[in-house]
């Protein structure tokens, strides 16, 4: 009797040792984790228009959704370190599509927005904790009769409390100063074309993406034929102030279906590149050549979710110290120790 009651207790404890494994190995979500599968810390569903990251680690992004009675627009919300989501402001989706945004030194969230009219021609900002959307500054118009009206497609901080902004309508860079409410040319002949040079010598296309390292902008600009709008070719080029003026460099190109969805630099000033329909790549700026960070596809989870994709289809990609975002059509990812978690899940296939 004793040896039965004895066998049972051990069976009893197997099982119950059994089932806590796996569970363990089951977390985060409900099925057992796969090979080669990444754990990310939250997927947020939705559409991204654009995100920022704040000091926090609060995401703030902006792109179409619908509110509680399931009206479409153009809505920001937060997402916090543990993927809680929160709206803040819904906007008129016609006036306020291609929105970009970016912080302020001090912590305020900047905008501007492609064919927001009237205001096409402010950088707005985000006001009485994201309730309110409010004229920030109006650019200064352009004195010659030929120019277009202003329509800001882009921006960027430069780290030093000024701003670069790329003009669609005129197809012209220029930098924005706070302190002295006003603003400078920097670049753009007003000619759709992709052109090396200076000052008004230069020409852009469409400038999609706008970061900046020591002084030095890095674009996306994308050219396209003005009489059709066909897509030509995808650039990454550099603005730099050299011997007094402003210098434009095209670094690499495409010119096939491929195109560059986005730049962003790591904690180290590396340079990452999405590329559509391939991958996550690195430019060596010292040569300009493109190494393969990560292509093919990838499977990740977070707590009840799982979805499987390709790094060709991201579309946004951001770094804050050790943690990488990523943003496709419809997911925001965060992957904390990013670095770590892709080395084990390659590992693993």
């Amino acid at each position: 009797m004793k040896k039965r009651i004895l066998l049972v207790a051990v069976l009893q404890l197997f099982l119950t040792l059994n089932s806590c494994s796996s569970d363990s190995e089951s977390q985060p979500g409900t099925n057992p984790i796969e090979k080669g599968e990444i754990v990310a810390d939250y997927i947020i569903d939705g559409y991204v228009d654009d995100f920022v990251i704040g000091t926090d680690n609060i995401v703030y992004k902006i792109g179409q959704t619908d509110d509680e009675k399931g009206s479409r627009y153009m809505g920001l919300k937060k997402v916090d370190p543990q993927g809680k989501e929160t709206a803040l402001k819904y906007l008129d989706l016609g006036n306020f599509n291609f929105a970009n945004l970016t912080f302020a030194n001090n912590g305020d969230l900047l905008m501007v927005a492609k064919g927001n009219t009237p205001g096409s021609d402010k950088i707005l900002r985000f006001e009485n904790n994201f309730s309110d959307l409010k004229p920030f500054y109006t650019m200064k118009p352009i004195s010659s009769p030929f120019a277009s009206k202003i329509n800001l497609l882009s921006i960027s901080n430069n780290g030093d409390n000024t701003f670069f902004v790329f003009d669609y309508g005129n197809r012209q860079i220029k930098r924005f100063f706070p302190e002295l409410s006003g603003d400078m040319f920097v670049a753009g002949s007003e000619k759709n074309e992709i052109k090396d040079g200076t000052g008004l010598n230069a020409s852009f296309g469409t400038v999609l993406k706008m970061i900046s390292l020591n002084n030095v902008q890095y674009i996306i600009d994308n050219f396209y034929e003005s009489s059709n709008g066909a897509y030509k070719s995808s650039n990454i080029r550099k603005v730099e102030y050299v011997n007094n003026e402003w210098k434009v460099t095209t670094l690499i190109s495409t010119t096939n279906d491929e195109s560059y969805n986005d730049i962003t630099f790591d904690s180290k000033n590396d340079l990452y590149v999405a590329v559509k329909g391939k991958g996550i790549y690195k430019l060596n700026l010292q040569d300009n050549s493109l190494s393969s960070f990560k292509e093919g596809e990838f499977k990740v989870r977070s707590t009840g979710q799982k979805i499987t994709n390709s790094f060709g289809s991201i579309k946004m990609i951001k770094f804050i110290g050790n943690d990488m975002y990523m943003a496709t059509s419809s997911d925001l990812i965060k992957i904390s120790d990013f670095q770590t978690k892709f080395a084990k899940a390659a590992a693993e296939k």
